[in-house]
């Protein structure tokens, strides 16, 4: 916090979105009587209704921009796998990391809790090592926002343009995600184009959330292309089943040929098995990828500007991400 002329100014600071195992959003964060409270603000809204500029009272805001939530699922990350998209040998070993790689953008999200909106020309800067992240507001009717990314040392750049759009649909509220996400490894003078599944809200008959839809992943120079869909597997009324299911395939679209099906959790391990040899391998393992990151800490006080949108906040990796002697900076 920062104390000036007897008035003190405190500076919150949240951890990344947790595997649910290691997840503690701070109790203070969930809206008293949720359900009740949630089920009272739609009581007048017909399903089908577009909620992009439905006003969500503040006891349903955490403390987290929406932009932060975008830039984190590039940065906040406990192995470097987009080295890993960098060093494949082949067009093939890339492409089934960059798969990998988007798979990691997939994060955990609490039920009841959302970030605060961003205003227009809102920034969020990062630096991580190599990788410079800057995401901002660009729009807010309709609301866009766009990130752009490099990564000097591997030579890679991330240009992401997406805007949400949420739909009540009676017993939920599916947020989708229209837009496209580019991955570029210029080293390998390839463009990976991809979008990204969309954000499904059960409210009744079992409150909870889940990453849902459709993701397509192509390569344009190599021909190879993903398929990845996003589900759950059939339950009663909303009990039992399994959820955050990943199931697909990667084919060579000049060829019309599969050459791995895709299969696994998005939160704990997805696999890829050869069609030709049956071989089968571990692409992805949440837990080795998006465990154990942490709440940054302020290390300069001193360069903490308020009231000024820009805050900038000097961090360790090794607090933030789990990889030591890393600088990073924080937010505007």
């Amino acid at each position: 916090m920062e104390v000036t002329k007897g008035k003190e100014t405190k500076i919150v600071l949240t951890k990344p979105f947790q595997l649910e195992a290691e997840s503690d959003l701070e109790p203070s964060y969930r809206a008293p009587h949720l359900l009740h409270r949630l089920l009272s603000l739609l009581k007048n809204v017909r399903p089908g209704s577009d909620l992009t500029n439905f006003q969500l009272p503040p006891v349903f805001n955490f403390p987290k921009s929406q932009l932060q939530c975008y830039g984190e699922s590039v940065y906040c990350t406990s192995s470097n796998l987009l080295s890993q998209c960098n060093s494949g040998q082949s067009p093939l070993d890339r492409f089934t990391s960059v798969v990998a790689w988007s798979i990691s953008t997939t994060r955990p999200t609490s039920f009841g809790v959302a970030p605060y909106n961003s205003t227009l020309g809102e920034t969020h800067h990062v630096s991580k090592g190599n990788l410079n992240v800057l995401v901002e507001q660009v729009s807010l009717n309709p609301p866009v926002s766009a990130l752009h990314a490099t990564d000097e040392k591997e030579n890679i750049e991330m240009i992401w343009c997406q805007q949400p759009v949420p739909k009540f649909r009676g017993t939920s509220i599916e947020a989708q995600v229209h837009g496209k996400r580019l991955l570029k490894l210029q080293n390998h003078g390839e463009t990976y184009e991809m979008n990204s599944p969309h954000l499904s809200i059960r409210i009744l008959p079992v409150p909870g959330i889940d990453w849902v839809g459709n993701v397509n992943i192509r390569c344009p120079e190599t021909g190879l292309v993903a398929e990845i869909s996003y589900r759950s597997s059939h339950s009663f009324l909303g009990f039992g089943g399994s959820r955050k299911l990943i199931k697909g395939k990667i084919l060579d679209s000049s060829l019309l040929k599969v050459l791995f099906e895709v299969d696994g959790h998005w939160d704990k391990i997805v696999r890829v098995k050869d069609t030709n040899s049956g071989e089968v391998r571990v692409i992805y393992d949440a837990k080795e990828a998006i465990s154990g990151l942490k709440t940054p800490i302020i290390k300069d006080v001193e360069r903490i500007h308020s009231p000024p949108l820009q805050r900038w906040i000097s961090t360790s990796n090794s607090e933030v991400c789990g990889q030591p002697n890393q600088p990073l900076f924080g937010v505007s």
